[in-house]
């Protein structure tokens, strides 16, 4: 094909334009942008698994028939983590080689990381999801994050593209589909054996000798495709490899579901549900236990929170708000619109205004207007649902409890040190109808 020499070139332009796009969008400066996000993989097959939804069941096919169709292209070209690990790799300038395929690893890994999904814990893909990899990376300065980063480019250096072969529970369901694909890279019998193809693989999936591709462990990076010089690797339907025995077969559902196994007993023998210490939890998020079971700590909705309340979790990976730093905006519901995994709820901004977050609680020994006469009623005047009102004096009433929803407003304008207006923690977020209760 006259083109096939720039196909490589192509693929690094759509993954660069992938990268910038994730680039602002957790920047902040691209929220509306967000949206593409909720199309990722993992995210997909997380609401499929968790929580059945019809939008959630035809991505997933539609990813699994591109994988069948054209292999890996989503590994190489729109996956955040793919030039992240091409980069490191290129800039240790050590050639690639064929690599032993790690089956057994990457299938026990994913048959672990499926099962906890399907009882409700999100743990393993926490950890191996490279869409909340690549958020913690972006969001700067978090253990997580900074772990996350030495973590890959370690290996990519080691290995390139291991984390993508042998690790990476998203790219192992993406592989079975392509193994086994309609349209498959095969080398031609005018292979001249100048190890190009190997030398430039970050996969480490060709192997000259046999003139075989595992186009289970490809990932569509077109560098061989690109780099042939007699033209040798095209697009057709391999022939299945000499290792296909049953054998092989036997040891890869060993694999899987041995892995399958290791999760089912850390799901129902509750090690993983960790006492967590209550936490202010973005609006949308319903529960502390819902919450958890469904936040892979991507940091998407902190890089995006306008008034950067929303913070890591201390103890643990998560997020929670810390109304310290200010109050959750009476107009703002982006966090709980651009969550791609469906741990915080979409809500309108109608509903989110009526989403109770917190409670906030009123402390007259700390108050200033009750302690020292100081006008002040600051507390009344910046709530946004009249759930704090003053006496005639000037002094504040109680917190009426029906109408408050934690936004910590109050706490925010509170001069008082110690504070007189503190805001707490709640065991669920209720909707509280703020206009029905002020009548």
């Amino acid at each position: 094909m006259k083109y096939r020499k720039y196909a490589a070139q192509i693929r690094i332009c759509v993954s660069c334009l992938t990268a910038a796009v994730f680039l602002l969008i957790f920047s902040g400066l691209a929220s509306r942008l967000a949206v593409v996000l909720k199309l990722q993989a993992a995210p997909v097959f997380m609401r499929m698994l968790s929580g059945f939804s019809l939008g959630a069941a035809a991505m997933t096919l539609f990813l699994l028939l591109s994988a069948f169709a054209a292999g890996r292209f989503y590994c190489a070209s729109f996956c955040p983590l793919g030039l992240l690990q091409d980069a490191a790799a290129y800039l240790s300038r050590r050639k690639s080689k064929k690599e032993k395929d790690l089956y057994m690893l990457r299938l026990f890994a994913a048959g672990a990381v499926y099962s906890l999904l399907v009882f409700g814990f999100h743990n393993g893909f926490l950890l191996l999801d490279p869409y909340s990899v690549s958020g913690r990376i972006l969001y700067p300065f978090t253990a997580g994050g900074i772990a996350a980063l030495l973590g890959i480019v370690l290996l990519a250096v080691w290995k390139k593209r291991f984390f993508c072969t042998s690790l990476c529970p998203v790219g192992t369901l993406l592989g079975v589909f392509a193994k086994h694909g309609a349209r498959q890279l095969v080398i031609g019998e005018n292979c001249i054996h100048c190890g190009k193809c190997v030398k430039n693989c970050p996969s480490g999936c060709i192997d000259i000798g046999s003139g075989h591709i595992d186009n289970g462990r490809c990932v569509r990076c077109l560098n061989c495709y690109s780099l042939c010089p007699v033209q040798s690797i095209r697009w057709g339907k391999a022939a299945a490899p000499s290792d296909s025995s049953r054998r092989r077969f036997l040891r890869a559902a060993a694999g899987f579901v041995s892995g399958a196994a290791a999760g089912v007993v850390l799901a129902k023998t509750g090690l993983l549900a960790a006492a967590r210490k209550l936490r202010i939890l973005p609006p949308g998020a319903g529960n502390e236990r819902r919450f958890s079971q469904k936040c892979t700590a991507c940091m998407l909705c902190a890089a995006n929170c306008p008034q950067k309340i929303i913070v890591p979790s201390r103890g643990g990976l998560g997020v929670e708000l810390d109304l310290t730093r200010g109050a959750c905006s009476y107009n703002c519901s982006r966090c709980s619109n651009i969550c791609p995994t469906g741990a915080l709820t979409p809500l309108p901004l109608a509903l989110k205004r009526r989403t109770k977050i917190a409670e906030a609680c009123f402390y007259p020994v700390n108050c200033i207007a009750f302690q020292n006469g100081e006008k002040c009623g600051k507390c009344a005047a910046a709530c946004p649902t009249g759930a704090i009102t003053l006496r005639k004096n000037g002094t504040p009433r109680p917190v009426k409890q029906a109408l408050c929803i934690g936004c910590g407003a109050c706490q925010k304008v509170c001069p008082a040190s110690p504070k007189a207006m503190k805001i707490s923690a709640i065991e669920q977020q209720s909707t509280t109808d703020v206009t029905e209760n002020k009548k």
